[in-house]
């Protein structure tokens, strides 16, 4: 019981799984979709992190992975046929179904949404701040917001909706850094399904005032800060993988560690950190082995 208990806990709070709370699905834009589901995401991330513990499976899992954690009714949102039950269960992941690491799941897709759409900036800051320890700067008090009545807003793509909010200049410098690492997840709505176009539902008031619905194109590339060129999740992935994976473990590290501490990390910690870190990482990235390595270091043992 206490291992579970952990287990939710700190997965409720490295994932911020609290935030599928924080948001609510408009029926007027996701007529089908079950506020029941949100228990099952949140469900399924538990479980993918407890799956990855108790099997001794490497930590890179929570960025790709050809398996989840699903029971019947998340499957059938997902569109993944052969689950049946109530309990989460291990799904091995095809292509085609677009899913695969916590970036993908329901709980960070409709987590970091507005319940209406998308939203790549509080997906790119959960990336920045959850997997890789490296959270942007708040934004500064005088921001201006993106302004809905720009002509042919609604046809836009979310990416040239940025681009507009960009021209200022007060936004341009963090967006750059920040908005590459939300586009690529341009393809995932507000309930975590894929798509190829996005909703706009549009207020007209010719003659009598009606909503009407429209579609907006998806574009899910852009470029990261040091040049490489992103379409989608899976090259999103596949750079994590291949540029950010050290950056990623001592991430891990950390955030594991601040758990075991509680209490934030200091300067001082930062050797014991980094040694951690290599040991992780030699020990293919197994939270088993990083768990025993905290309680045996002497940052815990005189905490």
């Amino acid at each position: 019981p206490q291992a579970r208990r952990f287990i939710e806990q700190f997965a409720d709070q490295w994932l911020d799984l609290q935030a599928l709370e924080r948001v609510a699905v408009n029926p007027q834009f996701y007529p089908d979709f079950n506020d029941r589901n949100k228990i099952a995401m949140r469900e399924e991330s538990q479980a993918f992190f407890s799956e990855i513990l108790y099997n001794k499976l490497s930590a890179l899992n929570f960025i790709d992975s050809d398996f989840t954690m699903l029971n019947e009714r998340l499957a059938k949102h997902y569109g993944i046929e052969g689950v049946t039950g109530n309990a989460m269960q291990k799904v091995p992941l095809l292509p085609e179904h677009r899913r695969g690491g916590v970036i993908t799941h329901g709980s960070m897709l409709v987590g970091n949404s507005t319940g209406e759409d998308s939203h790549p900036i509080d997906r790119a800051v959960w990336i920045l701040e959850r997997l890789l320890d490296d959270p942007p700067s708040p934004p500064p008090a005088n921001v201006p917001t993106v302004d809905p009545e720009t002509p042919g807003f609604a046809k836009l793509s979310l990416k040239e909706q940025l681009a507009v909010h960009r021209q200022d200049q007060a936004c341009i410098n963090c967006h750059l850094k920040i908005d590459p690492w939300g586009i690529p997840l341009e393809h995932y709505d507000a309930t975590g399904l894929y798509r190829d176009e996005a909703i706009r539902l549009v207020a007209k008031k010719k003659g009598r005032s009606r909503v009407i619905q429209e579609t907006a194109p998806i574009d899910a590339f852009d470029v990261m800060p040091d040049g490489h060129e992103i379409d989608g999740v899976e090259e999103l992935k596949a750079y994590l993988l291949s540029e950010k994976k050290d950056q990623f473990a001592q991430a891990m590290v950390s955030k594991l560690t601040t758990y075991a501490l509680g209490r934030s990390l200091e300067f001082t910690d930062k050797p014991a950190i980094e040694k951690l870190t290599k040991d992780f990482k030699r020990h293919d990235y197994r939270l088993d082995v990083l768990i025993e390595s905290i309680v045996r270091s002497k940052l815990f043992l005189t905490r």
